[in-house]
């Protein structure tokens, strides 16, 4: 997509200024650009710092396609042979400071500047706090950040306000609490839509964070030994502790059972991989075929419908949508865009299959506008965008 023309025109007078080329005129008008634009002086700045160039320059290199890296070293080797050893290394550097400004720079400066909208240009807003609460006896309230909810069910009182929805005892007594408890134990449903989130504090005070196109069924009270829930899609858990009662969330490839710790579990039904990360505790998954493995911290449960396995891994590259960050590691175009269809509510198409398995690593900002993620790629020259809609088109760029 087209960017502003000002922000390419400082782009290449940064270029021109780093490499020595610009003339009198030109660094003239870039020392009134710097007055009047803080963000570009930053850049500036940042980029003329020999460590801090080379970390940037790394970052692009792991996050561009090995096309846009090949194209790099080839305009390295064509300065080799015009420039002896001691100018090499600074003629190096200073053309890896024009490709960052472009890949690195410009990515970050586009993000942190207001752009004028163009005309037919559609920015694709992040998801919001939104659910639907379905009650013991069928009936259905639908939630969003705005709404508040007091109502008493079962003998608890349930609660929303400010994005978290609450379960709390009305019984004063513990023998009221066992008289309710004893009664039919029922079971309360909270479905995530498509661009939604929402927050739940289970009656034993777990905090449940659910993710876009999720849903969890849960009592309004816990009966038993065991602390059950059921888990259809993504949520991140931090369980209260009490020994003698374990918690478990059911999905539909295995259970995971915990006394009290925090721990990730993404288990979509239209994917053909679930897995559980824990981030401090431990945990067992077992299967209905009774495999069963323990994590411990930073590991991660691998499960598929033939297959139950574990790893290490950085825990925040699957937890840290909690966070506010989503966190890629060579991670493909496809699986990246999975994820933000949910989060997005979006639907995306490629030109060709091909396209789905370029690699990228990075992180993104959960609650931007997803065109920023979006320019980003294009600055790489693997693909450009067009958006219909909430429809994404992905093309080849040649």
């Amino acid at each position: 997509m087209k960017n502003s023309e000002n922000i390419y025109q400082d782009a290449a007078l940064v270029k021109k200024i780093l490499l020595g080329e610009a003339n009198e005129v030109e660094r003239q008008e870039f020392q009134k650009r710097l007055i009047h634009c803080p963000d570009l002086q930053n850049v500036y700045e940042e980029l003329q710092d020999s460590e801090t160039l080379k970390t940037a320059f790394d970052e692009y290199q792991n996050y561009s396609s090995e096309r846009a890296y090949l194209a790099f070293l080839e305009k390295i080797e064509s300065k080799k042979t015009k420039s002896r050893k001691s100018l090499l290394l600074r003629v190096a550097w200073y053309s890896a400071a024009a490709i960052v400004i472009l890949a690195i720079g410009l990515a970050f400066f586009l993000s942190e500047t207001k752009l004028p909208q163009e005309e037919n240009e559609i920015l694709i807003q992040p998801g919001t706090q939104q659910a639907q609460l379905t009650l013991s006896d069928g009936n259905t309230i639908d939630i969003h950040e705005k709404k508040v909810v007091d109502v008493v069910v079962d003998g608890v009182k349930v609660k929303y306000k400010e994005g978290v929805l609450t379960y709390q005892q009305t019984a004063t007594t513990e023998q009221e609490i066992k008289e309710n408890i004893e009664k039919t134990i029922r079971s309360n449903e909270l479905a995530i839509p498509r661009g939604g989130e929402n927050t739940v504090v289970l009656a034993d005070g777990t905090r449940v964070h659910l993710n876009a196109g999720s849903k969890l069924i849960y009592p309004t009270q816990f009966a038993g030994k065991r602390r059950m829930v059921i888990l259809e899609g993504e949520a991140y858990f931090d369980v209260t502790k009490d020994e003698e009662h374990p918690f478990v969330v059911r999905t539909h490839l295995g259970e995971v059972t915990v006394l009290g710790t925090a721990f990730n579990v993404n288990a979509y039904r239209d994917a053909s991989v679930c897995y559980t990360t824990l981030v401090h505790g431990k945990v067992s998954f077992s299967t209905p075929e009774d495999k069963t493995i323990t994590l411990l911290p930073g590991e991660q449960a691998v499960i598929s419908a033939s297959e139950l396995s574990k790893r290490s891994v950085n825990v925040d590259e699957y937890v840290g949508w909690v966070n506010g960050v989503y966190s890629f590691n060579n991670r493909t175009l496809g699986e990246i865009m999975q994820t933000f269809e949910r989060w997005y509510d979006i639907q995306v198409y490629y030109e060709t299959p091909d396209l789905r398995d370029i690699a990228y690593s990075g992180s993104v900002e959960r609650y931007r506008a997803i065109n920023t993620f979006l320019d980003a790629l294009e600055l790489t020259g693997d693909i450009y965008y067009k958006i219909n809609g909430k429809r994404i088109l992905i093309y080849k760029n040649e």
